[in-house]
């Protein structure tokens, strides 16, 4: 069969691409090796700013509003920083998923669960979907979201899926009245993990319990600093850890003067799959859905035109999406090398998380964030920091 778009993975990018492009009216079919609901490993935690892209209501899968956090450095020296406003929302992935994707469905997607895409073969004007099953698919436009390590970015784009952290998390069940005073914070960790920062976000019935650094930093031992945390965090100490899932952040990089590439032909990638992902926070689903309803507007521009490319959408991320990235990495670059001087920083000048709570929330960019800590901090006449901040930032 025949269809105007083909979407392969059913996470929040594609689901989201999906909804968009059937609400439109277009013909769209839609895979997943999946069955909805399913468990996802992730921290859960999304950002003020989805509820700006979104033209439906997630508040039934929202399980905690944050209006900030309490910092820890290698589990000590608590310092709590909360805004009077939220900042973001936690949500269990298989909850939120389903949501978007009953959405899809709902608009008029044709949507199949338990089904692998294998290959891809293209023409002048389709591309050809092979399914694990012997079925195929033929689809003007195409789609990728199946991933970090799935087929669309490693075979057809050539995505290094080692420009990755790594990730482990458990979902660790406890009684909420135990903890009155976790309500609207995260709490999160540096200087236990490399590179990267250790979590704990509440939920009705969970904590998700996690960290992410670095994969080349890591080498290989995220379980023993996973195990370190939980067994020295005070949040944490009293309660039971079971089972643990490890994944991959699949973080925005580049190589020199190469631009990731996302976009060829009639195929495009969005969210996890084209490593549209924060390389500060390693906030991916803000970027799953933000990248993948400009990909289907970019698509419906294409079908509506006759036009057999998507290039626009790669110019596009070009302009708004990578310009952001490149912020957000040098603020990675800043605080996770020096993760014990950033956290000196942070409690003698609290207003800098504030202030980065604005990144969050959509009301300021990371590149004018870096400026102002670049601008403001290197004037403190404080000489512990004011070394490293001079050759960090210039």
């Amino acid at each position: 069969m025949s269809y105007d778009v083909a979407v392969v993975g059913l996470g929040p990018a594609g689901a989201t691409a999906a909804y968009y492009l059937a609400s439109e009216g277009f013909k769209v079919i839609a895979f997943d090796k999946e069955r909805f609901p399913r468990y996802k490993p992730c921290g859960g935690c999304i950002s003020l700013k989805v509820e700006g892209l979104l033209d439906f209501d997630i508040s039934p899968v929202v399980e905690e509003t944050i209006r900030g956090a309490v910092f820890t450095y290698r589990s000590g020296r608590e310092l709590e920083i909360l805004s009077d406003t939220p900042v973001g929302y936690n949500v269990m992935r298989d909850s939120f998923d389903d949501l978007i994707l009953k959405k899809a469905s709902a608009a008029g997607a044709e949507i199949i669960e338990g089904c692998r895409i294998r290959r891809m073969s293209e023409d002048r004007d389709s591309v050809t979907l092979h399914t694990d099953s012997g079925d195929t698919y033929s689809a003007r436009f195409i789609i990728g979201a199946d991933g970090a390590a799935g087929f669309m970015g490693r075979e057809h784009f050539a995505i290094d899926v080692k420009e990755s952290a790594v990730s482990i998390t458990a979902e660790i069940p406890y009684e909420r009245s135990r903890f009155p005073d976790i309500e609207g914070r995260l709490f999160i960790d540096f200087g236990l993990v490399p590179h990267g920062y250790a979590w704990i976000f509440p939920k009705k019935e969970y904590l998700s319990v996690g960290m992410a650094g670095e994969a080349m930093k890591v080498r290989g031992n995220i379980k023993d600093y996973f195990n370190t945390f939980v067994q020295t965090h005070d949040l944490l100490k009293t309660l039971k850890v079971g089972k643990t899932a490890g994944w991959t952040v699949p973080i925005f990089y580049e190589r020199g003067s190469t631009t990731l590439q996302v976009a060829r032909g009639r195929v495009a990638l969005v969210g996890d799959t084209g490593h549209l992902v924060d390389p500060f926070l390693g906030e991916g689903i803000y970027y799953a859905i933000r990248t993948a309803k400009a990909a289907a507007s970019f698509t419906a521009d294409s079908l509506r035109s006759g036009a057999s490319d998507l290039e626009s959408y790669q110019s596009w991320l070009e302009s708004e999406i990578y310009p952001e990235f490149k912020g957000a990495g040098k603020i990675s670059s800043l605080v996770y090398k020096y993760p014990r001087l950033w956290y000196k920083l942070l409690e003698q000048e609290p207003d800098i998380m504030n202030r980065y709570y604005d990144v969050v929330r959509g009301k300021e960019s990371n590149g004018s964030f870096y400026q102002w800590i670049r601008t403001n901090m290197r004037s403190k006449p404080w000489k512990v920091f004011k070394g490293w901040l001079n050759s960090k930032l210039a």
